[in-house]
């Protein structure tokens, strides 16, 4: 599956993961993120996931499947899930040869972690739901993954063949049945159509990070206004934004480092920097 902001493949050894289960508790996410993470290392030696055990419920099928260990917080605190989670990471860098460590949350309280984890010569990842991140993530972290979670179509809902080809499932078309001959009394049968069977959800990352927008749009570095008709094209041709998206849905994603103008109908953005 090609996402958008995905970190670059790596030839690295080792890899350790920590799931925030009160945070990014959406299994069919998680277990995109799992799946993508086995590619990067010889190894993922570290897979836990902490959490109250209601989150760690929802998404223990997903844990099963990837050999996670969940780490249960039988006290109220939330805080308490925070600490174990951030011992346990100093713990394995401490004790064993890490490269990579991914942390599964777009919590803030993380950031101190993460940056002590990159002074130790380890490659940070944060991999959060789009509308569970902290503001300016990249600052901290070598790679950002946002994930945006949708609802598939719904069943009364013929697919393209475009969009069943995009989001990977694969739709059989029954040959239409032709009708045999019946006397004009009766009524004549209708062909059957083909019956299609939605999943559940599909997890879409398409958040770019803050980096690989001002890479696309150099011209935002100025901190001046752009105007979003000059820069939509290119937003498009890089991949990031479809033919139907408009280039004011992305910005608003950031709010703390891009500023729409005007705010009522806006049509320039300025980086805020």
């Amino acid at each position: 599956m090609s996402v958008v902001g995905t970190p670059a493949s790596t030839t690295a050894k080792n890899l350790a993961v920590f799931i925030d289960a009160d945070n990014l508790n959406d299994a069919t996410a998680l277990d995109h993120v799992l799946l993508a993470l086995r590619s990067m290392a010889d190894r993922v030696i570290y897979r836990r996931a902490y959490g109250r055990p209601e989150s760690l419920k929802a998404i223990h099928a997903v844990l099963w499947k990837h050999g996670v260990r969940p780490v249960a917080n039988l006290i109220v605190d939330k805080t308490t899930t925070d600490s174990a989670l951030v011992i346990d990471a100093v713990e394995a860098v401490c004790t064993n040869d890490i490269d990579i460590v991914a942390i599964c949350s777009g919590d803030a309280d993380f950031v101190p972690l993460a940056l002590w984890l990159r002074e130790k010569g380890c490659r940070v990842l944060c991999y959060s739901l789009a509308n569970k991140i902290f503001a300016n993530p990249d600052s901290f972290y070598d790679d950002v993954v946002l994930l945006n979670v949708v609802e598939d179509v719904s069943p009364n809902e013929v697919p393209q063949a475009q969009s069943a080809q995009e989001s990977g499932a694969i739709f059989q078309a029954s040959p239409a049945v032709e009708p045999s001959p019946v006397p004009a009394s009766k009524p004549k049968p209708q062909p059957v159509k083909a019956m299609t069977a939605p999943s559940d959800k599909a997890v879409v990352a398409t958040t770019p990070s803050i980096k690989k927008i001002l890479s696309i749009l150099p011209e935002l570095k100025g901190k001046q206004p752009v105007h979003l008709s000059q820069i939509a094209t290119k937003l498009r041709d890089a991949g990031v934004l479809d033919a139907k998206t408009k280039p004011v849905t992305l910005f608003r994603r950031h709010p703390a480092q891009f500023e729409l103008m005007p705010k009522s109908q806006p049509n320039c953005v300025r980086y805020r920097g």
